[in-house]
């Protein structure tokens, strides 16, 4: 990793950072003038001269006015730089990670990439625009004070150029242990980050089963060992800093005492002697600053591995290959094999034909496979082996938004978000009419709670719908399924969270709504069964059975929806 990668991200705001480059030169050829005007002042005050000691000192505050002028000026263009750095990263990576496969999903800690998406971006994009902007005007200073000081007496000016290395090998050693501590403390503030997440998602259990103390003791323990190492991490950053200011003050009284000689003899005027001094101790300060960026590189090099190693990894590809035109919804598995990660097969050569407009129910005992064949279907999954076919066309080379667009799917969890009634309802389907919107929640067995909300549609329901019982909860999610109209439904155990009456009324409401389109419902309930064509019960990841039910008659194909 190197300056040149990391600067990739600050691209788009060549134009701004540029400008803060130069007020950066400015402000360093401004100090750099500093110590020569002051060498002729003081000896225009030490040694009788006609040097115009009244203009030298205006130059000064000309100079300090100037200075100020380029700080303030670089200050409020580098701040919305810097903010628009780090949103930028946030967005690209947030999408990035919203566009990865669910097996990255599945093999990650969500508090992980919540890390990467806020921490990491927030020290990489403040590290662009803080200390790395600051290199060039440091380097300018560097090596204009020691240019200046060979000009002044280039004898004196030896051992300073010969302790420059010194330095660089010093802020190297420091650096190697810095980057060390930097990454162990980013672990620990992922677990802290995953703890807490972790800990939220399951509150009610935890308080339920009066575990408070036993979680606050856990998140304790690792508030504990960021502190430990983010005291070490301080620490060591603290060091640096010093130990380069009292090297490089060092190195300027040994050159006091060099230039005694060199003063008396002649070598060197007043003026000079004191110009010559200003700028070794000049230099102090780019030296030190240097040592510093050397240690908040390392830091910033490990954000940006961790931000290469996600964005390294593949995303689903949601616009490649063929479209599906009018969809019909015929489904076939031939010899379908998968696995989640490295455990045993879920689904071993499963073969299992869906004519379009039929109503299927998959049953079997849980972890029998039924929800990871939706799952494949959707493509949130790859299969080991075998295939799946839509309408005659292998899935794999379809458009992922086609395939996705031609499904609706009612999960076993409602996902819903903290917004109005309205706007998750919707977003199955953005543009739908006011209308719409009500026939969806009327056969969803929806429109009656939510008239007697206090702003109707229009009530917040909290985070993930908290403000909603399981049961409204799961009738929205429905809902919304239903209003986006597509020719193939999956009901995920749609009527677990509704009492026997509601069960019936769904029942009786949705018959005409499923007809003339593939419905696959996965349900243990019997009275759900009365919706549907065949009964296809899996287990050890093969189909058992699959039998005709006399429920309703069978219905006639069409194509629902609209076309994908």
């Amino acid at each position: 990793m190197t300056f040149a990668s990391i600067l990739r991200y600050a691209r788009p705001y060549r134009a701004q950072l540029t400008l803060c480059v130069i007020l950066m030169v400015g402000q360093s050829l401004a100090l750099l003038t500093m110590p020569w005007l002051l060498g002729i002042l003081s000896e225009a005050v030490l040694v009788e001269t006609e040097i115009a000691i009244g203009w030298i000192a205006l130059s000064l505050i000309g100079l300090f006015a100037l200075q100020a002028v380029f700080q303030v000026g670089r200050s409020f263009v580098l701040t919305g730089v810097a903010q628009g750095i780090i949103a930028d990263l946030r967005k690209q990576v947030y999408a990035h990670v919203q566009d990865l496969p669910m097996a990255v999903h599945l093999e990650r800690t969500r508090g992980d990439l919540i890390s990467i998406v806020t921490y990491e971006t927030e020290r990489l994009g403040s590290f662009l625009t803080g200390p790395v902007l600051s290199l060039g005007p440091q380097v300018i200073t560097l090596l204009g004070a020691i240019a200046l000081m060979v000009a002044l007496d280039p004898v004196l000016a030896i051992p300073i150029i010969l302790g420059v290395p010194l330095a660089v090998l010093l802020a190297k050693l420091f650096g190697r242990q810095f980057r060390s501590v930097a990454r162990e403390w980013r672990e620990a503030y992922v677990r802290t980050v995953s703890t807490v997440e972790s800990h939220l998602a399951m509150l009610p259990a935890i308080k339920s089963f009066a575990r408070e103390p036993e979680s606050g003791a856990t998140y304790g323990r690792e508030v504990e060992d960021l502190r430990r190492l983010s005291v070490r991490m301080a620490r060591r950053q603290a060091l640096l800093a010093p130990i380069m200011l009292f090297v490089a003050a060092t190195a300027v009284v040994a050159l006091l005492w060099a230039s005694q000689s060199r003063v008396g003899a002649g070598g060197l005027d007043t003026g000079a002697f004191i110009s010559f001094l200003l700028y070794a101790a000049l230099l102090t300060r780019p030296v030190s600053d240097l040592a510093t960026l050397w240690g908040q590189y390392q830091a910033a090099r490990g954000s940006l591995e961790r931000l290469d190693a996600l964005l390294g990894l593949e995303p689903e590809v949601h616009d490649e290959g063929r479209g599906l035109g009018e969809v019909r919804g015929d489904i076939t598995f031939e010899g379908l094999s998968f696995a989640h990660l490295s455990r045993d097969p879920v689904l071993k050569g499963i073969d299992l034909h869906i004519p379009a407009g039929e109503t299927v129910a998959l049953t079997g005992e849980n972890g029998a496979g039924k929800t990871t064949l939706v799952e494949l279907l959707m493509r949130f999954h790859a299969p080991d082996e075998g295939r799946i076919l839509l309408d005659g066309q292998n899935i794999a080379g379809v458009r992922l938004h086609a395939i996705r667009g031609a499904i609706g799917l009612v999960p076993q969890r409602a996902y819903l978000f903290d917004g109005t009634v309205r706007e998750n309802i919707l977003f199955g389907k953005p543009d739908a009419s006011n209308a719409e919107l009500a026939r969806a929640a009327e056969q969803a067995q929806a429109a009656g709670f939510i008239e007697r909300l206090p702003q109707g549609y229009d009530t917040r329901i909290g985070d993930k719908g908290v403000k909603l019982s399981g049961g409204e909860r799961q009738r929205i999610a429905l809902a919304r399924a239903l209003l986006k109209d597509p020719p193939i439904l999956v009901l995920d155990e749609p009527t677990a969270m509704f009492d026997p009456d509601g069960e019936a009324a769904f029942v009786a409401s949705v018959r005409d709504t499923l007809a003339g389109r593939t419905v696959v419902l996965i349900t243990h309930r019997p009275a759900s069964l009365a919706l549907v064509d065949r009964v296809i019960e899996l287990g050890q990841g093969a189909v058992i059975s699959d039998t005709r039910t006399n429920a309703r008659p069978r219905a006639v194909v069409a194509a629902a929806g609209g076309s994908s």
